[in-house]
């Protein structure tokens, strides 16, 4: 990695990271940014979310269907966090169907009309609530928009622009970038956290909340959050320079 790090010439990214479910601050968000990217509309801006966009917060439903219209002026691209994996692994009723249930799907599934707390109580034996599962999942595909689902499975685990990496959580020291385990892309903390060296590319991630943005000389966090009454934080990427935006 180089010295200073850089993105490509003529091109702007605005990143931010968790949103979990806040809606409101998300649009104040995206409001700053469209007028922002009016103020210089020759240069291509890319918009780019860190994941975690559901869970938690009261209005995921809400929060998908305004990334789904876009930014006026801008590309996106939404990142997938393990929170949309977990919910993607409810649906597809994979082996880890019930790790959402553990973690945070009510407030998801609520935003969709639909009452999860009733049906994965914490009082009902574990054998009644995987026999409940096929009938939520049906109740929850219902209520899901489909492009709300196709958006989320095409959400992909990182993208690098000049000498950075964009992800959710994190990578392994040890292995190349373009080899990491989706696991650890989705997940990883203490092992990427604790790192000092050198990446390869400067790491852009979210999933591990901080009080205000970290700025380290190889990564860059920008879960500030929003869902425990932080703010929702972005960092302009321009050039050699990274602002908070």
């Amino acid at each position: 990695m180089q010295e200073t790090p850089r993105i490509p010439d003529g091109l702007s990214i605005i990143a931010f990271g968790d949103v979990h479910g806040c809606l409101n601050e998300l649009q104040d968000l995206l409001d700053r940014v469209e007028a922002h990217a009016a103020v210089r509309p020759e240069r291509r801006y890319i918009v780019i979310s860190l994941g975690d966009l559901i869970d938690r917060g009261t209005d995921s439903a809400g929060v998908i269907e305004r990334l789904v219209e876009g930014v006026p002026g801008c590309e996106t691209i939404m990142l997938r966090g393990n929170h949309e994996q977990m919910m993607l692994d409810f649906i597809d009723a994979s082996s880890n169907e019930q790790q959402w249930g553990r973690i945070g799907c009510f407030e998801t599934m609520a935003s969709y009309g639909i009452d999860a707390r009733r049906v994965l109580s914490e009082r009902l034996p574990l054998a009644q609530v995987r026999q409940a599962l096929p009938d939520l999942r049906r109740a929850f595909l219902a209520k899901l928009p489909a492009y709300h689902l196709n958006f989320l499975r095409n959400t992909p685990l990182h993208v690098t622009f000049g000498d950075y990496f964009f992800v959710h959580a994190g990578v392994r020291s040890y292995v190349a970038l373009d080899r990491q385990d989706p696991q650890d892309l989705l997940w990883i903390r203490g092992e990427f956290l604790d790192f000092p060296g050198d990446f390869g590319k400067k790491i852009v991630h979210g999933h591990s909340p901080c009080d205000e943005i970290e700025f380290r000389p190889n990564r860059i966090n920008l879960d500030t959050g929003v869902c425990l009454g932080g703010p929702l934080s972005a960092v302009l990427f321009e050039g050699a320079q990274a602002t908070i935006f």
